[in-house]
């Protein structure tokens, strides 16, 4: 054979192979690289579920200081003071839901509703000198008090309606990636109290407020190790943006007079972060027909710029206007179960 010929027909061969090579798509790949479904399923059941969780949370913001020390006996600063915050209480909370799995394409679906509620308060009193309250006073009394107190109350509710698969990846290892829905309803009020140093005695009361009403889209993936007995490591990842409506307030009063309002009324979109790490233990019965699963972790969820109070510095009639824009933080124990039958 002529070895000038020999090159061009090995060419044509190599393309001819390469060009019958991609007449299946790659998008349309064969069952053996589907990886198994690694959910939990029982046989001959309804393949429905139902969960719960105990939180044991503590709530973390932002913007919750009202006072600060080192106010000097002439109203002089010293610069040696300490500011006084909010310091949330740990409180419990509950998170329950239900779904359903479909075992043969190792589908789920499922709902979840997360309530918890929180409150803190703090008190301040003046040592050798009085206190700079750090909101707003009127015009009529000294911009200094000898006693101060604050508080702050949160109220959360949070509905989730998930779409995921469950798969193993090796033969421990399983990954759970979801997407789907989240409302949120966040309520906060933060109230301070302030004993102006006056004489006559005059007392403050300052009420500020931010309530966050929305929804939108969350994706995220749930991550399982599972260890010899029944035991497993967990972890979870998840982030949501959300929009939605954000109603904010402000009272000032003087004794038993309203001396200035505001409000804030406006829509904003937000996002969130949950992470989750534990450790958990399952197991069938009744002939496969039922399971059983219980957990417990640490959780952390992080809703950034949620914090929309506003208020006055200083005297009112200095105008000197300011809006939290901060975040909100839960974080704490999370122990629960969950049944399929």
């Amino acid at each position: 054979m002529n070895k000038k010929l020999l090159l061009p027909g090995l060419l044509l061969c190599s393309c001819a192979t390469a060009i019958g090579a991609q007449k299946t798509p790659v998008s349309q790949a064969p069952d053996d690289r589907v990886n198994f479904p690694s959910n939990f399923q029982v046989e001959n059941g309804w393949n429905l579920f139902v969960f719960g969780d105990y939180l044991y949370w503590t709530a973390n913001e932002d913007g919750l200081y009202f006072a600060q020390t080192g106010l000097g006996a002439d109203n002089s600063l010293n610069f040696d003071g300490k500011i006084k915050r909010i310091d949330p209480e740990w409180e419990s909370g509950a998170r329950v839901g239900a779904g359903i799995n479909f075992p043969k394409e190792g589908y789920d679906l499922q709902f979840t509703w997360t309530w918890f509620s929180a409150d803190g308060d703090e008190s301040a009193h003046a040592e050798n000198g009085t206190l700079l309250p750090l909101w707003a006073v009127p015009e009529s009394v000294p911009f200094a008090a000898a006693k101060a107190h604050g508080k702050w109350d949160l109220d959360l509710n949070v509905l989730d309606l998930e779409w995921g698969r469950s798969s193993w990846f090796g033969g421990h290892f399983s990954l759970r990636p979801f997407f789907g829905l989240r409302g949120a309803w966040i309520d906060q009020d933060l109230k301070n109290h302030f004993v102006y140093a006056s004489s006559p005695v005059t007392t403050g009361h300052l009420h500020s407020d931010s309530d966050f009403r929305g929804g939108g889209l969350r994706a995220g993936c749930n991550a399982r190790f599972a260890l010899p007995h029944g035991f497993a490591l967990y972890g979870l990842a998840s982030g949501a943006l959300l929009y939605g409506e954000i109603n904010a307030g402000l009272r000032v009063q003087e004794g038993d007079h309203l001396i200035a309002r505001t409000r804030d009324h406006f829509w904003k979109g937000i996002s969130s972060l949950q992470l989750g790490l534990g450790m958990g233990w399952d197991s069938h019965f009744a002939k496969d027909r039922l399971h059983i699963e219980f957990h417990v972790g640490y959780e952390q969820n992080i809703w950034f710029t949620v914090n929309q109070m506003n208020h006055f510095m200083n005297q009112l009639s200095s105008g000197y206007y300011f809006k939290e824009n901060s975040n909100l933080s839960t974080q704490g124990l999370v122990a629960g179960g969950r049944f399929d039958f």
